[in-house]
């Protein structure tokens, strides 16, 4: 996947991936360190506003954050468990059970 085509899944702009499959983005806790260098390298941005954009989203009806889960094994359990699952976690963390689709520039 492209870099644009993530930040589409996980800003909820995009539903469905190229094959219709629906998208199932999976998120992590705010508390989790990792979701936080997940959107500064994907989109720059700090969780705040990340948070802020979901904020005015869910307050205009327009749509719902990911599910949200506390750790990369529960982001693991979830993205097997579903058709479209789509999560984030370090390399070192992903096993045979995901493909990995885009990796963050370093």
């Amino acid at each position: 996947m492209s870099r644009n085509e993530v930040v589409n899944v996980f800003f909820g702009r995009t539903r469905q991936f190229f094959n219709g499959l629906e998208a199932q983005p999976v998120d992590m806790v705010d508390s989790h360190p990792d979701r936080a260098r997940f959107y500064s390298g994907l989109v720059g941005k700090d969780l705040s506003e990340v948070n802020a954009y979901w904020s005015r989203q869910v307050f205009s009806g327009r749509q719902q954050p990911p599910l949200k889960v506390a750790t990369p094994e529960d982001v693991l359990k979830q993205v097997v468990s579903q058709p479209g699952g789509i999560g984030f976690i370090e390399l070192s963390k992903a096993d045979a059970r995901v493909r990995v689709v885009y990796e963050l520039p370093k």
